[in-house]
């Protein structure tokens, strides 16, 4: 497991002690602003040499650091190409210019200030103090932590309901230090579209990390998920640890006999594989798909592994061969799993990724995931930010001096520069850097086609211009990723198709946006280096440098003896969903479920009579519905409506639709189909209590 926080260069999975942590946190609707503030100790007598990790999400972007020292002393982090940060780092090192102790965090406190009425505010991993309506302001909150904590040894995660958050919006941001404007545009669309006949791949991590709850939770999804596909599709599970172990040689046809072998298979699961080996299972999925069809993997994982990069090349290459015929869905599960795993093989995979607490089902989650994963990918995007005409590669390009065939800069830069599939339900958010002088559209559309036709979706630009550099430091971090994942304007330009663009160019604009906007990467390194000049070089202990490699915060440190405290202030931006799941009628449902059919019918058994309080048929005569297997389709649809849909309608839709298409081929006349509902319904709000 990787460590964080500050780390022994000796030995980094052992920490240096933390003292104190403390975050404050300024929520302006989609965009959270966290200061992070720890407090480290140097235990040892001597002078020691540490390293500094810091975990990010894939949307966010660390904009800078800062120390004190003795209370008295400040020292900034200024970002700079790698190579010249370590040197100068070196070379400080020689001259004794150092820190003396470091860290990042203290007690929590968070204002959250929406563009509408805040609804409630909760936390599935934190006990959290709300105040609502700040000041009688609907919009505004605020939030601080009931238990004092010294260590956070799992994620701190906010919910936050207000009105109209999944509507399409556009704001624009001006940078008086560079003179442009950025344009940030954001929808959670709700799309309405067919499914289609497709192969899905479950592959279900079952090291030893998983035993007990994990494991668990990740059987009863399976349940639910094998339950509720479509009945024309092809599916198999693959179970994983150290070695791997597919439940059928191939994908096989959903069918009665299939889904009995599965549901036992996810009943008998256990957390007996060993360790978490990923590269195998995935690599023998995607040598066995089926070529006649999409295909959709589900990689659920509660791990960390060595080999995220290959991996994800992995990945990345089986998804540039299936072209639009593959997407991976990553779940990562627990307090312990690889963040950066987990939303890079969804990312190369052209799918998504979801997380799981160790405090909260997954069933919601998933059920969300397969619906998208059974409808077809929306593609052939585009994206009107300016009334200006650009021509794809020509006007909107410049060239570098040396190489008329390598592209610099554009007008425009839109990231990510490709936009990635747009699913039903998920936060969409795409950036967009304009040079000085191109003015953004009042109205933003965005226009794609679908198996179903064309969309087109139309945003207002919000009317009121922002100040700052929030935006542009995460639309450069988008395009800083694009760079790094080989998919940027750059290599995407016709002119660069038939050559290799050379690293040490990719490696200059992404050095360039790490310096414009104060960005850590793997080729931008903050330095901040105390000035000290009355300390020998023969002082110095252990100089040397480490070179390092990460998508997140990482730099070297010295740390003498423990007479003084420091404090780093840290500034990262992340905007991410999170929905707890009510889980008050789930296992009813999980036991109501064992009586359907895979293709969605509830035959005439004693027990289904049972579960209303009856024995048989003739117990259901008032209702006045004739025919027994339509009368088990009925009343089962208005039990999903009438209980289930309370508290647990996301997880039963797939199902419910099954039964409902069931019903519907038994009765063909709408007028009739909709009496009969009635009929059931009537019965079934008029019998309480004997359906619970």
């Amino acid at each position: 497991m990787q460590a964080y926080g500050l780390l022994y260069a000796a030995n980094d999975s052992m920490p240096v002690p933390l003292q104190n942590v403390s975050a404050e946190a300024n929520i302006v609707d989609m965009i959270a602003e966290v200061t992070v503030c720890q407090t480290y100790k140097n235990v040892e007598h001597d002078t020691i040499e540490a390293i500094y990790r810091f975990p990010l999400f894939e949307a966010a972007a660390i904009r800078g650091f800062e120390a004190e020292i003795d209370g008295n002393r400040n020292v900034k982090g200024i970002v700079k190409e790698a190579e010249q940060a370590a040197k100068e780092y070196d070379e400080a090192i020689q001259k004794l210019k150092m820190f003396d102790l470091f860290f990042l965090l203290l007690d929590l406190s968070i204002t959250c200030r929406m563009s509408s009425a805040i609804q409630s505010i909760e936390s599935p991993s934190h006990n959290i103090s709300v105040e609502l309506n700040v000041d009688g302001n609907p919009n505004v909150s605020r939030i601080t932590l009931k238990d004092k904590i010294t260590y956070l040894e799992k994620d701190f995660i906010l919910v936050i309901k207000s009105l109209g958050l999944d509507q399409p919006r556009a704001f624009i941001e001006y940078d008086s230090m560079t003179g442009t404007n950025c344009i940030m545009l954001t929808l959670v669309p709700i799309l309405s579209i067919n499914i289609i006949k497709t192969e899905l791949i479950f592959v279900i991590d079952r090291s030893g990390s998983m035993q007990g709850g994990p494991i668990k939770k990740a059987s009863n999804a399976l349940k639910l998920l094998l339950r509720s596909l479509p009945k024309d599709c092809f599916f198999n599970i693959i179970s994983f640890g150290f070695n791997f172990d597919p439940l059928f040689e191939k994908s096989l046809p959903y069918s009665e006999e299939t889904l009995s072998k599965a549901l036992k298979h996810a009943q008998e699961m256990s957390a007996n594989y060993g360790g978490t080996e990923i590269y195998a299972p995935l690599k023998w999925a995607f040598e066995n798909l089926r070529n006649d069809m999409p295909t959709s993997v589900f990689l659920l994982t509660d791990g960390q592994v060595d080999n995220v990069d290959q991996i994800i090349e992995l990945v990345k290459s089986c998804e540039e061969k299936k072209k639009d015929n593959l997407r991976i869905f990553s779940i990562g599960i627990g307090d312990s799993v690889s963040y950066h795993l987990v939303e890079s093989v969804s990312r190369v995979g052209k799918g998504y990724s979801q997380f799981i607490t160790n405090t909260e089902r997954m069933d919601k989650k998933i059920l969300e995931m397969l619906k998208n994963a059974i409808k077809p990918s929306i593609k052939d995007y585009n994206i009107t930010w300016t009334n200006q005409k650009f021509s794809s590669f020509n006007d909107n390009t410049i060239y570098s001096p040396a190489d008329q065939n390598t592209f610099i800069n554009t007008k425009i830069q839109q990231a990510p520069f490709l936009i990635p599939p747009i699913y039903s339900g998920v936060r969409f958010i795409v950036y967009c850097l304009l040079e000085k002088g191109i003015e953004a559209r009042e109205e933003i559309t965005l226009i794609a086609m679908s198996n179903d036709g064309p969309i087109k979706i139309s945003i207002p630009l919000d009317p009121v211009l922002l100040n700052g550099s929030t935006i542009h430091a995460l639309a450069a971090r988008k395009l800083i990723q694009d760079l790094d994942d080989g998919t940027s304007f750059i290599h995407k330009h016709p002119r660069n198709n038939e050559k290799n663009i050379p690293d040490s160019f990719i490696r200059e604009q992404i050095v360039k946006l790490g310096t414009i906007y104060n960005l850590a990467s793997k080729h931008t390194s903050f330095l901040a280096i105390d000035e000290r000049d009355n300390r020998s070089v023969a002082e110095s202990k252990n100089l040397r440098i480490i070179p390092t490699k990460t998508n997140g915060f990482f730099y070297n440190y010295f740390i003498r003896k423990p007479i003084d405290s420091v404090i780093v202030h840290d500034e990262l931006y992340d905007e991410g969903e999170f929905v707890s799941d009510d889980d008050l009628r789930i296992d009813t449902l999980y036991s109501f479920l064992e009586l359907q059919s895979y293709d969605g019918s509830f035959l005439p058994t004693t027990k289904f009579y049972s579960w209303f309080g009856k024995k048989d048929f003739n117990d259901f005569s008032i209702i006045g519905i004739e025919n027994e297997k339509v009368l088990c389709s009925a009343l089962a649809i208005a039990y999903f409506e009438i209980v289930m849909f309370k508290e647990v309608k996301e997880e039963c839709e797939l199902i419910y639709e099954k039964t409902r298409n069931v019903l519907t081929a038994e009765v063909v006349d709408k007028q009739i189909l909709t009496e009969i509902l009635e009929k059931a319904r009537e019965w079934l709000v008029l019998s309480p209590g004997t359906y619970i």
